[in-house]
């Protein structure tokens, strides 16, 4: 009891590290344990007796290692429990009753969430799945028979590579510069000395609501030279008003005093927007290169509009054609297409697709909250 109740009261950074990093060993752990082991007992597509063995092995690992994570987990809710119990005797207060509108909210959440997270199982399914066993229905949740050949057809793609090194310098170099021009005009803009702040104020917003059409903006992009070339994927998205007033809401939550501080003590205006604003706007900012990551990667319709060349197709639109026309499988030979189907590729492809965001989103999660708080009052 005396372990847990110092446990529970070292509420130190390195606990809080040590928790998570057990949390998540644990989970992962689990699920790879269970899937290596679903794997090792369903057949697999054209499966040698040394491919079982291997599989065998490695299932076995990954078991002892979900044992392990499934101790870990254990550890962590029983430490939590006695961390809260240990909570409520410390500060004389009573365990608080579960109530109806609780469990209904617990349980809409968890369908949502089930709903968002099914779409993913479901590709991932297909994707290691037989094409010609897909074909026959019925994989919803897990593979039936198991092949990598889908993954393999895929990453012999160099149109695939093409693709994704595009969508990589766009969305590195667009979520770059679109966040540099988008703050620096919002830091100017949550200044309340700026000159025909109003008027500027006004203008962006007439924007936000009136355009010239899609025929007058592809002309345009046309006559200045940016069709068919990399940096109509970069300089139309330089600004966007929406990010602005997010941004400035933050700058303006900063006080004047700072910027007073700072121009007393002789700093200029670009060296206070660099070194005070942006670094004590982290959150707001992590939220705009969120939105600006994820749109610079899922967009697929300013390919199909503004260039005629298949060097500057985007990973999406590259998936868009490999599942509306089967461009992946063209060229193959009968043997090889019995093993593998135009859907169960595109899959893969998608699964492919999705492991950078889903790489990057962790990493800013922690700030997305904050930012959107922060960025919530506009004006």
């Amino acid at each position: 009891m005396n372990i847990f109740k110092t446990f529970s009261q070292s509420q130190s950074k390195a606990v809080s590290v040590i928790r998570k990093a057990l949390l998540v060993y644990g989970m992962i752990s689990v699920i790879c344990a269970l899937l290596l082991c679903y794997v090792a007992s369903i057949p697999i597509d054209e499966g040698t007796e040394q491919m079982y063995h291997t599989i065998d092995v490695i299932a076995g690992v990954f078991l002892g290692l979900g044992v392990l994570g499934l101790c870990c987990l254990t550890f962590v809710i029983v430490t939590d429990a006695m961390r809260k119990r240990e909570y409520y005797k410390t500060h004389n207060r009573k365990i608080t009753h579960i109530y109806a509108f609780d469990v209904i909210n617990a349980t809409l959440m968890a369908l949502f969430c089930c709903c968002c997270i099914y779409p993913i199982i479901y590709v991932v399914a297909g994707s290691f799945n037989q094409g010609a066993d897909y074909a026959v229905g019925g994989v919803y949740f897990l593979p039936r028979l198991f092949t990598f050949e889908n993954y393999k057809v895929v990453l012999e793609d160099k149109a695939m590579w093409l693709s994704y090194l595009v969508t990589i310098g766009r969305t590195v170099i667009g979520t770059f510069t679109a966040l540099i021009f988008t703050s620096i005009v919002a830091y100017a803009m949550s200044r309340p000395n700026l000159k025909g702040k109003r008027f500027f104020y006004w203008v962006n917003i007439f924007t936000m609501f009136f355009g010239g059409g899609l025929v007058p903006y592809f002309l345009i992009i046309k006559a200045i030279g940016l069709f068919d070339s990399f940096w109509v994927y970069i300089i139309p998205g330089l600004y966007s008003v929406y990010n602005m007033i997010v941004i400035q809401s933050g700058f303006k939550s900063i006080a004047n005093e700072v910027h007073d501080s700072a121009t007393v003590d002789g700093a200029g205006e670009l060296r206070i927007y660099w070194q005070i604003y942006m670094p004590l706007n982290k959150a707001v900012l992590a939220t705009v290169v969120l939105w600006l990551a994820v749109g610079h990667w899922n967009s697929y319709f300013d390919t199909m509009i503004y260039t005629d060349s298949e060097n500057l197709q985007t990973l999406q639109y590259f998936l868009l054609k490999a599942i509306q026309t089967s461009t992946m499988t063209e060229g193959m030979p009968p043997e090889m297409m019995e093993r593998i189907s135009p859907k169960t590729i595109s899959f893969a492809a998608i699964v492919i697709s999705i492991i950078p965001v889903l790489c990057f989103f962790p990493l800013i999660r922690k700030n997305f909250a904050t930012g959107i708080m922060i960025g919530s009052l506009k004006g």
